[in-house]
């Protein structure tokens, strides 16, 4: 392989994001973002009638003026300046001016920079420039969808395939991706593997595909899917076009497994430090109610935005509910939400210049664009160090300082160990459903889900979910009419199915390494950037000198964990027709119980207090 590193500095105010379109521009360095206004910014509008003809006629001239300027301008530029400039980018990184050279001539790429530097203009760019269909492979649908909305604003041409796109859409966009020509065609693994989908890409031919979160090709990785696997021989199917894998995060092994599995040629890697320059990481170890008490300070003291992560939805709910009632301006997104209730909330902190809070499991963060985040705090523990870098790096994307903060407690493992054990496929699990399939392939009949699970000794949804891994390796097809064909003979439909559940063990012995690595990360004596990038890969560099154990911050003060009542909300006349409703429902005492009731009492006497500082009640925004 072909190595550029490179420690990537803090990003600068003209780069783009990681998401299409959408990247914040330096004032003035792009003509499309300025004189937007009616008149220049800070000067006052004079005149409050109509103006003249003569005003017109001298507008008129300088609009000709500055057209004929901005052409000559054009003539300077390059493709690749001309199709930023359309994704709203003024100036591009070094690193990706390399990724796009290269992909431009051919080459096969790895791809690995950190989360929020603008991977996606990587191969937005040549989509614009290349003569045949670029195609971008991504597992996130919300992302794709995402994408293809901002870049149809920017009316670059471009295509999404997947399995949420059907009927009347579905047919015209594998017309479209037929027909060729410069187009950028978003998809899923799934869909990429289609008999549709194939036949299309074949006849157009592709230019370059890109492999967006490649990472979940490596059984070492934190996101291990199997249909990633089938990439490199779906890929070889049409024509084998160049390779630009691309991820945030990825250990040594997990590099070798993308370019084995993807059968990348000689591949160029453009790679930089997961530690961004601009980042302070810390660690604070606390437990039970000090934990929520050293949350509510920060929240308190530290500049927003910011975004609070939870592992679960419960502590999403608790903490949320904690910040309502001390009046900091804060959102909440997880799973167990109303979809209208997320998008909602994800909408309103997405807002440009509020200062709010979002707290939020690991749900939340993918295709999110917004620069000036200036804290991250996991109020519980990540389940690895790529998950921990992914989402601390969504703070900062602007350049400024900002905090990543992790309230540590060594109790999380068993949160992330019990989850994982629902989550992973057990082997003996596979091993029941692979003999059940044998039987049915030896008789030659075709089961139906409930007649398997029967078979098999599982429910229904244990056995979905086994056949959906089985569909992915293409040892069964599951049909519309939920009938389940058995791909594999009899005789050999057992062992194939146990060579997967060895695959599956693997991954839960890699769960408990990167649990592992999390507490070495806590633990550690030494610069914490320094440690990130060694177990990235990278070269250990010179210590950031903003971290916790770099500027050597001695022990928080008692005075730091101790709780303080909920101040007082001043009171207001209410009608007698509200007092007697809010009697009738309980009232604001049956609220602050209820709000209460998931903090310990503060000590042995009294009543329970809530974690706040005594500072001014910050201003709702």
């Amino acid at each position: 392989m072909t190595a550029e590193t490179n420690d990537i500095p803090a990003p600068r105010g003209s780069e783009a994001s990681d998401q299409p379109g959408t990247a914040p521009v330096a004032s003035g360095d792009n003509g499309a973002q300025s004189g937007r206004s009616g008149h220049p910014p800070g000067r006052p509008n004079n005149g409050g009638g109509s103006p003249g003809h003569g005003r017109r006629r001298r507008r008129r001239r300088r609009s000709e003026a500055q057209r004929g300027g901005g052409a000559d301008l054009r003539e300077g530029l390059t493709p690749v300046d001309l199709a930023a400039r359309r994704l709203g980018i003024a100036r591009l990184y070094e690193e990706q001016e390399r990724v796009i050279a290269n992909a431009m001539a051919g080459k096969d790429l790895l791809v690995v920079l950190p989360t929020g530097f603008g991977k996606s203009a990587c191969y937005q760019i040549p989509s614009m420039i290349l003569p045949k269909p670029v195609v971008v492979i991504s597992p996130l649908l919300a992302l794709l969808r995402d994408q293809h909305e901002k870049l149809l604003k920017r009316k670059i041409p471009c295509v999404r395939l997947d399995g949420t796109v059907r009927g009347k859409a579905r047919r015209e966009a594998l017309e479209q991706i037929a027909r060729g020509g410069s187009l950028l065609v978003m998809t899923t693994p799934e869909t990429l593997g289609s008999q549709e989908g194939q036949a299309a890409l074949r006849q157009s031919g592709a230019s370059l595909a890109a492999v967006d979160e490649a990472h979940c090709i490596s059984e070492w990785g934190h996101d291990f899917r199997p249909a990633y696997l089938q990439l490199g021989e779906r890929l070889r199917a049409l024509g084998a076009p160049p390779v630009m894998a691309l991820t945030a995060t990825a250990t040594a092994n997990v590099r070798a497994d993308i370019v084995r599995f993807l059968a990348l040629r000689e591949p160029v890697v453009v790679s930089g430090s997961p530690h961004r320059a601009n980042l302070a990481f810390e660690v604070l170890h606390s437990r039970g109610d000090a934990r929520l008490r050293a949350l509510i300070r920060f929240a308190r003291r530290l500049r927003r935005p910011g975004i609070i992560y939870c592992t679960t939805t419960r502590e999403v709910d608790n903490v949320f509910t904690a910040l309502q009632m001390l009046r900091i301006p804060a959102h909440r997104y997880h799973g167990k939400m109303a979809s209208n209730d997320r998008n909602h909330q994800q909408e309103m902190y997405m807002k440009a210049g509020r200062r709010t809070v979002m707290v939020a499991t690991s749900a939340f963060g993918l295709g999110i664009d917004k620069p000036d985040i200036r804290y991250i705090v996991h109020y519980q523990s990540p389940a690895s160090l790529e998950q921990y870098v992914q989402e601390a790096g969504r703070a900062g994307r602007d350049g400024q300082k900002a905090n990543c903060i992790l309230l540590y407690d060594e109790d999380d493992r068993a949160i992330h160990e019990a989850l994982l054990q629902k989550s992973r496929v057990r082997p003996d699990q596979l091993y029941k459903l692979g003999r059940a399939l044998a039987a049915w392939a030896a008789e030659g009949r075709t089961p139906n889900l409930e007649a398997l699970a029967l078979s098999a000794g599982q429910g229904p949804r244990i056995t979905g979910a086994l056949l959906a891994v089985l569909a992915e390796a293409g040892l069964v097809d599951l049909g519309e009419d939920g009938s389940i064909t058995i791909l594999e003979p009899a005789e050999s439909i057992e062992e194939r199915s146990r060579s997967l559940a060895g695959q599956f063990e693997t991954l839960r012995t890699q769960d408990g390494r990167r649990m592992d690595s999390i507490a070495e990360y806590v633990f550690t004596g030494e610069c914490r950037a320094v440690l990130l990038r060694r177990y990235f890969g990278e070269a250990d560099g010179a210590p950031c000198g903003l971290c916790d154990v770099c500027r050597g911050r001695p022990e928080r003060p008692s005075s730091f964990w101790e709780p303080i009542a909920q101040p007082e909300r001043k009171r207001k006349k209410k009608r007698r027709g509200n007092r007697r409703r809010n009697k009738k429902k309980g009232g604001p005492a049956v609220a602050a119980e209820v709000l209460t009731s998931p903090l310990e009492p503060a000590g042995d006497g009294g009543e329970a207090l809530l974690p706040i500082d005594e500072l001014p009640l910050p201003a709702d925004d």
